[in-house]
């Protein structure tokens, strides 16, 4: 992916003509993702490819945006004269969406090396114990390079690329299944070092993990039902605060008439003892971006600190309606959409509890850990979520696993009853793939230490 997309001097020259007063943003992007997948009938192999080229033109009467499923600086300017009149076109690119399949050495090299660490997490599941069955393993390999020109005079030239494996796991004995997903994941530097990028010890340790929790969860019971305190588990269970709080501090939403969280900048919502941030770069390591889909260099963003809204999240639109800077996270699907503000990696700053003390500290109430889809009304912040794993917290200790659990309520009420922070923050990078307004799936990561919400609404699936 190092041969230039379009001609960078080109389409800064060809941004800055849209005119006083307008922002426009050329964006070009050439995208792989490289698949094993393996299940009980074998191994499948697949690659997607796209390339193409969009242009986002901000006006008074508000963004419009062009594409072609192709790369070629000399159509620029018809893209230009498109958005200027208003000719909005954005939505999948049609047939040319998957591009050419076209396996090249350097497309056998990855499968291979994506098969071996899917074998690896394949053989440490299967083997853990009897009766056990490895669903699924899939293993990918995303790489993404981009350019973004912008009526500022503004270059960016990015390349992102990062490898994930998700370890699918079925446990049955007499009439009982369960069924149990781990992810490990990891950003790759150099395509050259993806066969070390994720240890074979992580792999193995993700995959054990799967088949300890679906052996456990065999024996699971009903979830209670009614307001409880709900402990969640350092790590995954962060998507519940991406859910329902994060899109409702995404600025183009929290700016608009009678958000949840509009008109609250500098007011106390949380426990002092909660910051909530979101930062592109975050996790070490895994990282999502250095710059975003509109320039920006990407930034680490408080949004509630000490317990205090501090910030929403901006793309360039948003900020400059807000009268303050952007701070890098506007993001696009592809090069078919426009930006918009959008979570990167949104986690909580640890406390200094240990998990055990929170867990003593809960006569009775629900552990949750794993959260796997959601529906959150972005503008009431009503929400509901689906739990996947957990336990009964029973006499401060943890007891039987659960059933598939919902818990509902308000992310403002929420963070108000956030009352116990831990010390052991865990992220999932690249872990959930997020939708908002069609552009689906975005790639994020959440984290959190061990945190308890005094109460929220818990029922059956």
């Amino acid at each position: 992916m190092s041969t230039p997309l379009v001609d960078g001097d080109a389409a800064v020259r060809l941004a800055a003509t849209a005119g006083t007063g307008r922002r426009a943003e050329v964006f070009a992007e050439s995208w792989v993702l490289s698949r094993v997948v393996a299940e009980q009938d074998g191994l499948r192999l697949g690659q997607r490819r796209r390339e193409g080229m969009g242009l986002s033109l901000v006006t008074e009467r508000g963004v419009h945006h062009r594409h072609l499923p192709w790369l070629a600086s000399e159509r620029l300017p018809l893209l230009l004269n498109d958005a200027a009149r208003g000719a909005d076109v954005y939505g999948p690119p049609g047939a040319d969406w998957d591009g050419p399949d076209v396996a090249t050495d350097t497309d056998i090299a990855t499968s291979a090396t994506l098969a071996r660490m899917v074998g690896v997490a394949a053989a440490e599941a299967g083997a853990a114990y009897p009766g056990v069955t490895v669903a699924r393993v899939t293993g990918e390999f995303t790489e993404r390079s981009t350019l973004v020109a912008r009526e500022d005079g503004v270059l960016r030239h990015g390349a992102h690329a990062h490898v994930e494996l998700r370890v699918h796991v079925t446990a049955r004995r007499g009439g009982a299944t369960a069924r149990v997903m781990r992810v490990a994941g990891a950003e790759v530097r150099d395509p050259g070092t993806l066969a070390t990028s994720v240890g074979d010890e992580v792999i193995r340790a993700a995959a054990r993990a799967a088949a300890d929790a679906a052996v456990r969860d065999l024996d699971a019971v009903d979830p209670p039902a009614g307001e409880l305190p709900v402990v969640l588990a350092a790590g995954g269970p962060g998507a519940l605060l991406h859910e329902v709080c994060g899109h409702g501090l995404e600025a183009d939403v929290a700016l608009q008439p009678g958000a949840a969280y509009g008109g609250v900048l500098g007011e106390l919502l949380a426990p002092s003892g909660l910051t909530l941030v979101d930062s592109p770069r975050a996790p070490a390591g895994a990282g999502l971006y250095r710059f975003d889909d509109e320039g920006e260099p990407a930034a680490s963003v408080a949004l509630l600190e000490g317990g205090v809204l501090r910030s929403y999240l901006h793309d360039r639109r948003t900020a400059a309606a807000a009268g303050t800077r952007p701070h890098g996270h506007g993001r696009r699907l592809s090069y078919a959409y426009p930006a918009l503000p959008r979570m990167s990696c949104t986690y909580v700053v640890p406390g200094a509890l240990a998990p055990e003390e929170i867990i003593a500290a809960t006569p009775f109430g629900l552990y949750v850990e794993s959260i796997v889809s959601g529906e959150t009304d972005m503008s009431s912040g009503r929400f509901s979520v689906r739990v996947t794993s957990g336990r009964l917290i029973e006499n401060g200790r943890l007891t039987a696993p659960i059933r598939e659990a919902t818990l509902s309520g308000t992310g403002l009420g929420v963070l108000r009853d956030i009352d116990l922070i831990g010390d052991d923050l865990r992220f999932m990078p690249y872990g959930y793939q997020c939708n908002k307004l069609g552009q689906f799936p975005v790639t994020v990561s959440v984290g959190q230490p061990t945190l308890r919400v005094a109460a929220m609404g818990v029922s059956g699936p």
